[in-house]
C-alpha cells in the first residue's frame, strides 16, 4: 500500500519537499492509514507533519474518546496535534444546513484555520477509492451532472491552501489490512452502520447488492467513470470561464441579459462558476438549486429571490442576479452636517465627504446611483452662509431635477434608475434649507446648478470611507 501511495503522490504531485502539512485524523481506519503511511514515507517526501482532529460534539463520550485516542496516537509517533471543539447541531441550526453539511463545512474550516495557524501549506484528508465509489453512486442517485458524477478530485483548494487526497486509490479492504499488518488500532464511529444515512445504505447495500448482482467491478467501475468525467469537466470548465467574464457586470452580479444568450447548458455552468466564486460550495449546488436560478432568469418578475442552500440566496434585481448570504441588516438612518471647505467623515454611511470653493464645473458623465466617487458643482452663491447636510433617504422625499419640470420623489428615481429596495436607505443625499440639492450619482437640483464656470463653486466629492479624514 505504501508503495500505491507514494506513486500517487508523485504521479498528481501532491507534496513538495520541504512542505509542512496537515492531516486530517478522525479516528478511524483511513485517517489513522493515512497518518501511519505520511509518517512513513515523509522522510523521503521532505515533508513535516501535524495533526488535526476536530470533535463535532454530535456523539457525547464517544466523539470524547475519539479525541483523546487520537492525542495518544500523535503523541506515540512524536507528531504535533491540534484538537478542535465546535457545536454542529448548533451550527446546523443556526446556518439552515443539514447536519451532514453543517460537520462538512466545520471540519473544513478547522482544518484551513489550523493550516494557517501552523503555517502548512497543505491539508491531507482519507478519502479513499471506496468513498470515491460511494460519491459517484449517490450523486448519480439524485441527478447530478457532470460535475458531480467527477467525484472527488486528488486536490481542490480552501482559503489559498491546498487539499489533497493521498488515499484515493487505495480500496478500504486494503487499508484494514494495513493496519492489521502493523498491529494499529483504530477507532470505530457507530454512526458509520447507521442506515438511515443514506451514504451508509450505499456502503452496506447498495454497492455489495450490484457487486452480486451486476458487475462485481461495479466500484472500479464508478470511479472509471468520475475519472473520465472529471477531464471532460474541467475542459467544459476552461470554455465557460470566458462565458462568464462576458456576462458579469461591474459590481460581480450576473446580467440576465447576456445570460439568457447563451444555450441552456453553457448558462447552467456559467451560473455554477458564479455561484462558486461568490463562496458557495460546490457541493452545496444541486441541480434543484440551479433549477431554481434558471426559473428566476427565465421568469418575468423583476424582483424576486430563490434559496440556494443554508444562508444564501439569489436575487434578481431588475436585469441583474445578485448572490447573498443571509437577510442584510437595515440600514441606519444618518444626517450630518459637512464642512465647507474641508473633510466630513460620515461614519454611519461609511462616507467620505470632500469640499473645496473653487471656479470649474464638473460633469461626471460616468455617474449612477450607488456608484463612488461621486462628483458635483454646486452654485455657492444659494449655499452661503447655509448649512449642507448629508443624509439618508426617507420616503416621501423630492427633489426639482436639473433640467426638468416641477418635482420628482427620490422613490421614483430609484425606481427609473433600478435600486434595488433594500439598497436604498443607504444612499446619501445633500440637503440645504429643507430642500434635496444633490443626488450623488444622479444630477443637482434646479436652482443649483453653476452658470459661469469662471465662478467660484462649491465642488463635492463623496466617497467610501478607505482612511481617516482631516
Amino acid at each position: 500500500m505504501l508503495i500505491q501511495i507514494h506513486n500517487a503522490i508523485r504521479k498528481c504531485k501532491l507534496f513538495s519537499p520541504g512542505q509542512h502539512v496537515v492531516v486530517a485524523v478522525s479516528g478511524g481506519a483511513d485517517s489513522v492509514a493515512l497518518l501511519c503511511a505520511l509518517r512513513d514515507l515523509s522522510r523521503t517526501l521532505g515533508i513535516r507533519l501535524t495533526v488535526a482532529h476536530l470533535n463535532h460534539r454530535i456523539r457525547g463520550r464517544a466523539a470524547d474518546r475519539d479525541a483523546t485516542f487520537v492525542r495518544r496516537l500523535a503523541r506515540r509517533w512524536k507528531v504535533p496535534v491540534i484538537v478542535g471543539r465546535i457545536d454542529v447541531p448548533r451550527l446546523a441550526r443556526q446556518e439552515g444546513f443539514s447536519l451532514e453539511m453543517a460537520a462538512r463545512k466545520a471540519r473544513y474550516d478547522f482544518l484551513a484555520d489550523t493550516a494557517r495557524r501552523v503555517k502548512a501549506h497543505v491539508i491531507a484528508t482519507a478519502h479513499t477509492a471506496d468513498d470515491q465509489a460511494e460519491t459517484v453512486l449517490l450523486k448519480l442517485i439524485r441527478g447530478a451532472g457532470p460535475k458531480g458524477l467527477a467525484g472527488i478530485p486528488f486536490e481542490t483548494t480552501l482559503r489559498k491552501t491546498r487539499i489533497v487526497r493521498p488515499l484515493l486509490e487505495v480500496p478500504r479492504d486494503a487499508i484494514v489490512a494495513f493496519l492489521r499488518a502493523r498491529g494499529e488500532s483504530w477507532c470505530e464511529d457507530k454512526t458509520n452502520h447507521d442506515e438511515s444515512f443514506q451514504r451508509n445504505k450505499v456502503r452496506h447495500r447498495i454497492l455489495p447488492l450490484l457487486e452480486s448482482e451486476l458487475n462485481p467491478q461495479i466500484r472500479t467501475a464508478l470511479r472509471r467513470t468520475a475519472d473520465i468525467l472529471r477531464e471532460e469537466d474541467r475542459w467544459l470548465d476552461s470554455l465557460a470561464v470566458p462565458l462568464l467574464a462576458s456576462c458579469l457586470s461591474g459590481t460581480q452580479n450576473l446580467s440576465i441579459v447576456s445570460l439568457k444568450r447563451q444555450p441552456l447548458a453553457a448558462r447552467r455552468r456559467i451560473v455554477r462558476l458564479w455561484l462558486v466564486a461568490a463562496g458557495i460550495p460546490a457541493e452545496c449546488i444541486d441541480f434543484d438549486a440551479a433549477n431554481r436560478i434558471e426559473h428566476l432568469v427565465a421568469g418575468s418578475k423583476t424582483s424576486a429571490t430563490v434559496r440556494v442552500a443554508g444562508p444564501w440566496t439569489v436575487e434578481r434585481c431588475y436585469d441583474a442576479l445578485e448572490v447573498r448570504s443571509r437577510k442584510p441588516a437595515a440600514h441606519q438612518a444618518f444626517r450630518q452636517a459637512i464642512r465647507i471647505p474641508g473633510r466630513t467623515r460620515v461614519t454611519t454611511a461609511g462616507l467620505l465627504v470632500t469640499t473645496s470653493l473653487a471656479p470649474g464645473l464638473v460633469k461626471d458623465r460616468r455617474a449612477r446611483l450607488g456608484a463612488y466617487p461621486a462628483h458635483a458643482s454646486l452654485n455657492w452663491t444659494t449655499a452661503e452662509h447655509r448649512k449642507v447636510f448629508l443624509r439618508s433617504w426617507r420616503p416621501g422625499d423630492r427633489m426639482k431635477p436639473f433640467g426638468m419640470k416641477g418635482s420628482k420623489k427620490i422613490q421614483d428615481i430609484f425606481v427609473d434608475e433600478k435600486v434595488p429596495a433594500e439598497q436604498r436607505r443607504g444612499l446619501p443625499l445633500f440637503e440645504c434649507g429643507g430642500e434635496i440639492i444633490w443626488l450623488p450619482g444622479h444630477r443637482v437640483a434646479r436652482g443649483w446648478e453653476v452658470h459661469d464656470p469662471s465662478a467660484r463653486a462649491l465642488q463635492i466629492t463623496v466617497d467610501r470611507v478607505s482612511g481617516p479624514a482631516g
